[in-house]
């Protein structure tokens, strides 16, 4: 169980949910097994509707018969997360008192029908909400159950849902305690497949031929979303400093969050894009830790590449070479250099050592992975032949680092949980050019198994 959370104010959740009013007034889409339900209870003298709102009202705060010391406000009941469950799991014998709402997390792709199944030992209002809602005011569906039954809910959108529990307790009794089993099954179109947590796809460069930010990641986006999978093409400036990036970048996962009614967000970012998304989980960065779920880095240089220390003159070599090939490789125009030099700069041994690194820290409720290419000239000893585009840089950074993506020592591109080498160049790891890669590689499959990942993980 995680740490207990206190509603600042159930004001407002009091008004309009049975899960505080300790009514059996409906909500939502909840079905005919609720209506049953409730009608069986009022036939039996159980107060319902404005009633039952009014007795918990009397009795807001429990106190001792013979002290007349407050055992619980039951205003301000202490909002205890659980598990995250999975279709087929179930718990069974978990006890709720009086002054206490447990949250459990489930998710389910969008039109997935969900069966919530509630055997309590006293009758409970169950609730299904938004996980952004912090008093979970804003419901799916909603019902008391005075006997076991079932909320059912079809998913609005792919993601994360709160299943919320509390006791009906109409007598305001801060004593009292049940226990509950609960089971979560999926009951339609099942084959569908989600994240918990929206995929925000982060890209590195941009520019460079056949190349923009609407079409970086070549034909995944539609393929994932074709899955269900909730996911966010982040767009940032095509060559800026991380310091200008991570910043847009930070503004973009704080739209998505809203937008997509998510808690956490999950970020997969491609060469630089990888360290803007660091820098966004970062504490001394954009601070968003507690939102981030894993972060998934590809060919990003977490280390540097001194391919740009040269470019710039903070290495020996050609800088001048190097310089001028990487503009012509990122189609930048003229007007555009300072900012190539900025990007360049952050991706530099320099900056990533020296000065990223060391200030912009892993935050520890962040899951990182990472995964680069692996190349060669000719694909004479690997399964990828590096792109012509890419064979200066290749060669220039094998005799100073060793093995590359083409842009990136695979030293470099280590973070976190390193998962491995694909055969694919910097170029073929998004599956560009227009989705001509190595034979060895499906960058499309790539993704989906990135995905899946996150998935299985519970991310």
């Amino acid at each position: 169980m995680g740490r207990p959370r206190q509603l600042g104010s159930l004001a407002a959740l009091s008004a309009c949910l049975p899960l505080a009013c300790g009514g059996a007034e409906l909500a939502g889409s909840g079905g005919d097994d609720f209506s049953e339900t409730a009608a069986e209870a009022g036939d039996d003298g159980v107060e319902t509707g404005d009633a039952a709102g009014d007795s918990a009202g009397e009795s807001e705060t429990g106190t001792d018969s013979d002290t007349g010391d407050a055992q619980c406000d039951l205003t301000t009941p202490t909002l205890a997360e659980r598990e995250f469950l999975r279709p087929g799991d179930s718990r069974t014998k978990v006890e709720l008192s009086a002054c206490d709402h447990h949250v459990w997390w489930v998710s389910a792709a969008k039109g997935v029908e969900t069966t919530i199944s509630i055997d309590a030992s006293a009758a409970v209002n169950v609730a299904i909400s938004y996980p952004d809602d912090p008093n979970f005011v804003s419901t799916i569906t909603s019902a008391t159950l005075y006997q076991p039954g079932t909320v059912k809910f079809v998913s609005p959108r792919s993601g994360e849902f709160a299943v919320v529990l509390r006791a009906q307790n109409i007598a305001g009794d801060p004593e009292l305690v049940l226990d509950y089993d609960l089971a979560v099954a999926c009951s339609n179109l099942c084959e569908r497949e989600t994240t918990r947590f929206p995929i925000v796809m982060v890209h590195g460069w941009t520019g460079f031929e056949n190349i923009g930010p609407l079409t970086y990641w070549y034909n995944v986006q539609a393929d994932l979303e074709s899955l269900y999978y909730p996911i966010a093409i982040a767009i940032l400036d095509p060559y800026n400093s991380v310091a200008i990036r991570g910043e847009q970048l930070a503004q973009f996962v704080g739209v998505t969050l809203q937008t997509q009614r998510a808690r956490k967000v999950n970020l997969l970012g491609h060469s630089q894009g990888g360290i803007d998304a660091r820098y966004v989980a970062a504490e001394a960065g954009g601070g968003y830790g507690d939102r981030v779920g894993g972060l998934i880095t590809l060919g990003t240089p977490h280390y540097g590449t001194p391919f740009t220390d040269i470019a710039l003159g903070l290495f020996p070599g050609d800088s001048e070479q190097a310089l001028v090939f990487l503009l012509n490789f990122l189609g930048a125009a003229q007007n555009q250099q300072s900012d190539v030099e900025a990007s360049l700069y952050t991706l530099s041994e320099t900056f990533m050592q020296g000065e990223f690194n060391p200030v912009y820290l892993d935050d520890p409720r962040v899951k990182y992975w990472s995964w680069t290419g692996e190349t060669c000239v000719g694909g004479i000893g690997c399964d990828d032949a590096v792109d012509l585009l890419l064979l200066y840089s290749y060669q220039t950074i094998l005799g100073v680092a060793g093995a590359n993506d083409g842009l990136v020592p695979e030293s470099s591109a280590k973070w976190g949980e390193f998962l491995g080498l694909i055969p694919a160049d910097h170029i073929d790891e998004i599956g560009q050019i227009a989705g001509f890669t190595s034979i060895k590689y499906d960058h499309i499959e790539f993704f989906r198994q990135n995905a899946r990942m996150l998935r299985t993980h519970a991310y």
